[in-house]
């Protein structure tokens, strides 16, 4: 998923397993992607609640007992493969007003108090649509302040909704720009249209997935999902291996819209660089909801041995495993469907045989499993945390992506004191190098704009649950190369 800077990458990164998403039935979602891959405005950014969305949980009382905070040392690497490796740089940070003490002021920074800015899509043609955003930074900025704050600072989130609009995104960010320290974790369809104030005023620090290009580009801004359009090689050469001349046997299928393209683009770059051959490929239009002909054709014509699809989202990879179905394709018929780690996803495809063994990966940890809290305690923290901000709400990837986020810039911050300034915030962030938010995230260089992350985990699906494979236990494989490709 990582390096597609358009507004279509965030349904690709699976707009089902929002907070929004996951209460809709699959044909709901369906249409709520093609409204959005097709474009959509809204009205006036609104804030709510003193600056938070509504139903913002306030300050929670204590941390969860037995967390650590601390970075966690490097793994070595299983299978072959590498490790992330430890140290100062991947994730381990302080906590608490004891961590750090700092009398600094700035623009949103008093002797008592940060105020970070946060701006993303909530509403729009899909209501709700990135509301883990905020609710990722909010279980985040609860913590801080159950410790503390930081350096001693109570952490005070100022949010507004563009409703995916761009227009909206300007002004949001505009208004904001002059009052907020930093901003911190948005995730917004057009979040390019406030690009423009990151490159007029380059001293307002940035950290956030930037999914437009124009985003992307400020030196200001510091990007968890860093680099160039392209696409690493190390999973598709694992399952070269594995797999053997089943890969010169691929059909594939994307939506056929907007940045989804250049994002299969380099799937297949990657992949061919790789040893894969694809006999099958074709273009979805948004509004597309059945693909049985094209099995028919894949299956009964082609002779495929393997499936793979990630330009999409999950709503409709699962209608496409059901489709395999009917179309009469093979039982051995092996799926490879990175965009299924979704709650949503096993429930979408439902009891179908084809559900057991189905392969897939991530560049971020298996943030909503049981199993995997207990091997990653910043994934426990996360969870924790979310639970009691936000209890019975999905935890979903834009809620990870907004809680490291956090993280980072509290790394900054914390390096930065006693004197912290914006300036002295982003000079601290430039220096960091594989960063993984202790081990949340595959690692990454924050102002990394020209290559790509080259590690990730393996998962497969056993008795309806995911679960890594031939990975190393709480850490990454980082093997292979990145592919860079012109789109």
């Amino acid at each position: 998923m990582r390096n597609f800077r358009t507004v279509t990458l965030v349904l690709l990164l699976g707009l089902i397993a929002s907070a929004c998403g996951a209460r809709l039935p699959a044909s709901e979602r369906r249409q709520a992607a093609a409204a959005i891959l097709n474009g959509g405005s809204g009205g006036a950014a609104t804030t709510t609640n003193n600056g938070l969305p509504a139903g913002s949980p306030g300050t929670v009382a204590s941390a969860p007992p037995g967390t650590v905070v601390g970075g966690t040392q490097g793994t070595q690497g299983t299978q072959g493969t590498r490790g992330t490796q430890g140290g100062q740089n991947n994730g381990g940070t302080t906590s608490g007003s004891g961590g750090c003490k700092t009398t600094s002021t700035d623009v949103g920074l008093t002797s008592s108090q940060v105020v970070i800015g946060n701006v993303s899509s909530t509403s729009g043609p899909v209501s709700g649509l990135f509301e883990g955003a905020i609710q990722g930074i909010q279980a985040w900025a609860a913590y801080m302040n159950s410790q503390g704050g930081l350096c001693g600072h109570q952490v005070k989130v100022n949010f507004q909704d563009d409703s995916t609009n761009c227009t909206n995104n300007q002004n949001a960010t505009q208004e904001m720009g002059s009052k907020v320290f930093a901003f911190v974790g948005s995730f917004s369809l057009y979040d390019g249209c406030g690009a423009q104030y990151f490159q007029q005023h380059k001293d307002v620090p940035d950290i956030h997935v930037a999914l437009e290009t124009q985003a992307a580009t400020p030196p200001n801004h510091f990007d968890l999902e860093t680099g160039h359009l392209g696409y690493a090689t190390g999973m598709m050469e694992y399952y070269t291996k594995k797999l053997g001349d089943a890969v010169k046997h691929v059909g594939t299928m994307y939506a056929n819209v907007g940045g989804a393209v250049p994002k299969q683009h380099a799937f297949v770059a990657a992949a061919e660089k790789a040893g894969w051959h694809f006999d099958y490929s074709r273009g979805n239009d948004a509004t597309e909801s059945d693909w049985t002909s094209d099995f028919v054709k894949m299956c009964q014509q082609q002779h495929i041995k393997v499936f793979f699809t990630s330009s999409t989202n999950a709503a409709n990879a699962a209608k496409m495993v059901n489709d395999e179905d009917q179309a009469g394709c093979p039982k051995d018929l092996i799926n490879i469907i990175p965009i299924a780690y979704d709650q949503a996803f096993l429930q979408d495809v439902g009891n179908s045989p084809r559900l057991e063994g189905l392969l897939g990966w991530n560049e971020y940890s298996l943030f909503f499993n049981a199993d995997e809290a207990a091997r990653i305690p910043e994934v426990k923290l996360f969870q924790s945390w979310f639970a009691r901000a936000y209890p019975g709400k999905p935890a979903n990837l834009y809620a990870l992506f907004a809680w490291c986020s956090g993280r980072l810039f509290q790394h900054a911050f914390e390096a930065a004191a006693p004197n912290v300034t914006r300036a002295t915030l982003m000079d601290q962030l430039r220096k960091v190098k594989n960063w993984s938010t202790n081990g949340a995230m595959a690692p990454f260089t924050p102002t990394n704009k020209s290559g790509g992350v080259t590690c990730y985990i393996l998962w497969k699906i056993h008795s309806g649950k995911f679960g890594r494979v031939d990975d190393p236990a709480s850490s990454y494989r980082c093997d292979g190369q990145f592919v860079t490709v012109n789109g």
